[in-house]
C-alpha cells in the first residue's frame, strides 16, 4: 500500500515537472514572439548611450514620410567593424521605436559573390555618391587578407539620396579609438541627415562683403553644405559701395530723403533679419559707422563668426617672389574685438606640427617633393570636450595669428583651436621665406606652446559705443545684451576651399589637392566639419550639436591576453556551464533523495 502511494506521488511529481516545463517553454515562445514584434529596451548604461536626445526626438517628430537607410556595413567583418555595425543597428532601432514605420533600414553586403570587375564598378558608384571605402583584414587573428569594407549608407527620402559615413577617422588614432568615437557620433551623424530631410531653410545667414572678403568661389564648398540647412545670402556692409545702397534702396525711398542716418538705420533693420553673419577674411578698412552696424547687430542678439587676419601674407606671393614681408591690414577692428573679449595679435604662428607645400628638388632631378611649412600649422582642440570640437581631427591653418583673451569677467572664453606644444610666434614684420624649407627646425626655439587661434565668446556683451553720446542721439541704440555668443578665428583661409585653375573645379574644404597628388591618396583635414559645427552651435535652432557631447566609454579586451589565453577561456566557456548543470543535477538528486528517505522513515 505504501509502495503504491509512493508510486502515485512520484507520478504526480513527474507530471507536475513535465507540465511546468511545457508551460515554461510556452511562455518563453510567446515572450520571444512579442519581443520580435515589439522592440523594447531599458537603458541601464552609465553614459545613457541608448537614450535619444530631445533634439533628435524633435527631428523625428517632423518626419512626414519614410526615411530608408540602405546600409553597406555587412558581410565578413572584423570584430571592430562588427561592433560599429551593431551600434548602427541599435541606434536605428531606437530611432524606429521613436518614429515607428517612418524609419526603415536594411543591411546589405553588395560585394558578396561578385567578380573583381563587378566589385570595382560597385565601389566606384558608391564612392561617386559620397561613401568612403576602407580596406581591412578579414579577421583579427587569421592570416592577413585584405578586403573592402563600406562603413556607410545611402539614405533615401522623398526621391532624394544622402550619403552617410559611419566611420570617422582621426590621425594617430587606432582603429578601436576611431570605432569608439564613431559610435559616439552616430546619433549626431544620423540626426544631421534627418536635418537635411526636414530642413525648411527658415534660418537666414549672411556672408558679409564689401571689404574684400572671400569670393563665392572661395567658399563654394561650405556654402553648398550650408544651403542644406540655411538660407544663405550676401550682405554688403561698405557704406561707400553703391551695391550697399542698392540692397536697401526701396526701403529708403519709401521713407523719404536718403541720408547717412537713414542708410545706417535701414541697414541695422535689414541685417537683424539674419540669425548669423560670417565675416570671412576682409582686407579693407571698416569705418566707425560700419562697425556700429555690426555692434548693434550683436546687441540685438545676432551671431557673428569673425574670420579675421591681422597681417597680409599670401602663399601666391611667397611662391612668386621666394620671400615677402608681412604688413598690417589696418582693418580698424581691434577696438570692437577687444571690447568683446579678445585681441588678435600682429604676428604669425609657426608650428613644428604642420602641413607642407610642394617643392621641386634642387638636386637636378626635378622630382616634386613635399616639405613641412611652418606657417601651415595643424590646429587641434587639445583636451576640450566642447561639442564644436569633440572628436575633431586636425584643422589646417594658413598664416594664422595668435589670439589673446581679455580679463572681461562678463564673457566666458572657450578655446576651440590651438597650436601644438612645439610652436612659436613671429612678430610683424615677418620675413616669410622659402629658405626655411632647407633648415631643420630646433625644437628648443619653439617655446610658445598652445597659442589660441579660435575662441568662442559667450555671455554679457556691452556696446563699443556705450559712452558715445552722439551715436545715441542719431540712431536707435541698445547699450548691451545680457546673453549672446560669437566666435573669433584669426585665420581667414580656414574657410577657403581650393579651386583648380583652368576649369574652376571646386575642391572640398580642407582638401589639399597638391598633397593628394604627391601622396597618391586624399589628404583632407577637418576644416569643413569645424566650420559647420561653429555655425550650427550658434545658429541651429534644433540644437542637434549638443548630441556631440555624448560619451561612450571604451571597454576593450586586452588583445595580447586574448591571443595567449584564447584556448583556456574557450574551454572555460564550454565546460563551465556543463559542469554547473551536472553539479546542480547532482545536488538536486541528493536533496530529493534525502527528502523522500526522511518521509519514508517517518
Amino acid at each position: 500500500m505504501k509502495k503504491n502511494v509512493s508510486d502515485i506521488k512520484n507520478r504526480i511529481f513527474k507530471n507536475k515537472l513535465l507540465s511546468d516545463f511545457i508551460i515554461f517553454l510556452a511562455v518563453l515562445v510567446v515572450l520571444n514572439i512579442i519581443a520580435d514584434e515589439f522592440y523594447f529596451r531599458i537603458d541601464l548604461t552609465k553614459e545613457k548611450r541608448y537614450t535619444l536626445a530631445k533634439s533628435t526626438k524633435n527631428l523625428l517628430g517632423k518626419l512626414d514620410d519614410v526615411v530608408y537607410f540602405n546600409i553597406y556595413l555587412d558581410g565578413d567583418l572584423t570584430s571592430d567593424y562588427k561592433r560599429l555595425k551593431e551600434a548602427c543597428r541599435d541606434i536605428l532601432n531606437e530611432y524606429r521605436q521613436q518614429a515607428g514605420s517612418k524609419i526603415q533600414f536594411e543591411f546589405e553586403d553588395v560585394l558578396s559573390d561578385k567578380e573583381l570587375k563587378e566589385k570595382d564598378e560597385i565601389l566606384k558608384q558608391l564612392s561617386a555618391k559620397g561613401l568612403e571605402i576602407n580596406r581591412s583584414e578579414i579577421s583579427d587573428d587569421k592570416e592577413a587578407a585584405e578586403k573592402f569594407i563600406i562603413p556607410g549608407a545611402i539614405v533615401f527620402f522623398k526621391g532624394k539620396e544622402y550619403p552617410l559615413n559611419f566611420l570617422k577617422k582621426k590621425f594617430g588614432n587606432s582603429i578601436e579609438q576611431d570605432i569608439n568615437q564613431s559610435i559616439e557620433l552616430l546619433e549626431y551623424e544620423i540626426g544631421n541627415i534627418l536635418r537635411k530631410c526636414v530642413a525648411n531653410n527658415e534660418v537666414k545667414l549672411a556672408l558679409i562683403n564689401g571689404h574684400g572678403e572671400l569670393t563665392d568661389n572661395d567658399i563654394a564648398d561650405i556654402g553648398n553644405e550650408l544651403s542644406n540647412f540655411y538660407t544663405l545670402s550676401r550682405f554688403n556692409l561698405n557704406l561707400k559701395d553703391t551695391n550697399c545702397l542698392k540692397q536697401v534702396r526701396r526701403t529708403i525711398a519709401d521713407s523719404g530723403k536718403i541720408t547717412p542716418q537713414t542708410l545706417v538705420k535701414t541697414l541695422i533693420g535689414k541685417i537683424k533679419t539674419f540669425k548669423g553673419i560670417i565675416i570671412a577674411k576682409p582686407v579693407i578698412h571698416f569705418t566707425d559707422l560700419e562697425k556700429f552696424i555690426i555692434d548693434q547687430y550683436v546687441m540685438n542678439g545676432g551671431k557673428v563668426i569673425w574670420l579675421v587676419e591681422s597681417l597680409n601674407a599670401e602663399m601666391d606671393s611667397v611662391g612668386k617672389y621666394g620671400s615677402i614681408f608681412t604688413y598690417d591690414y589696418d582693418l580698424n577692428l581691434n577696438d570692437i574685438l577687444f571690447r568683446y573679449g579678445v585681441r588678435i595679435n600682429p604676428d604669425l604662428v609657426q608650428d613644428m606640427q604642420c602641413h607642407g607645400i610642394p617643392v621641386v628638388s634642387k638636386g637636378g632631378s626635378g622630382k616634386p617633393g613635399f616639405l613641412p611649412w611652418l606657417y601651415y600649422p595643424l590646429f587641434n582642440a587639445g583636451d576640450s570636450t566642447h561639442p564644436i570640437v569633440k572628436n575633431l581631427g586636425s584643422v589646417w591653418g594658413q598664416f594664422a595669428s595668435s589670439i589673446d583673451t581679455t580679463s572681461n569677467q562678463n564673457i566666458k572664453k572657450t578655446i576651440l583651436l590651438q597650436s601644438s606644444q612645439y610652436s612659436r610666434i613671429a612678430g610683424n614684420p615677418v620675413n616669410v621665406s622659402l629658405e626655411i624649407l632647407g633648415i631643420k627646425p630646433n625644437p628648443e626655439t619653439f617655446n610658445k606652446p598652445y597659442r589660441s587661434v579660435a575662441v568662442l565668446l559667450e555671455g554679457r556683451f556691452k556696446s563699443l559705443y556705450e559712452h558715445i553720446s552722439s551715436v545715441k542721439q542719431e540712431f536707435p541704440f541698445k547699450p548691451e545684451i545680457s546673453n549672446n555668443s560669437m566666435i573669433v578665428i584669426s585665420d581667414g583661409d580656414l574657410i577657403r576651399n581650393q579651386i583648380k585653375k583652368g576649369n574652376g573645379e571646386i575642391y572640398p574644404l580642407g582638401y589639399d589637392r597638391f598633397a593628394s597628388q604627391t601622396f597618391g591618396e586624399a589628404v583632407i583635414f577637418d576644416n569643413k566639419k569645424f566650420m559647420l559645427n561653429c555655425i550650427d552651435y550658434l545658429c541651429d535652432e534644433s540644437n542637434l550639436i549638443e548630441v556631440r557631447t555624448k560619451n561612450v566609454e571604451l571597454r576593450l579586451l586586452d588583445k595580447a591576453r586574448v591571443k595567449t589565453e584564447k584556448t583556456r577561456w574557450q574551454l572555460i566557456n564550454m565546460l563551465l556551464p556543463i559542469l554547473a548543470i551536472i553539479l546542480f543535477s547532482y545536488l538536486n538528486y541528493i536533496l530529493r533523495k534525502f527528502k523522500y528517505e526522511k518521509k519514508h522513515i517517518k
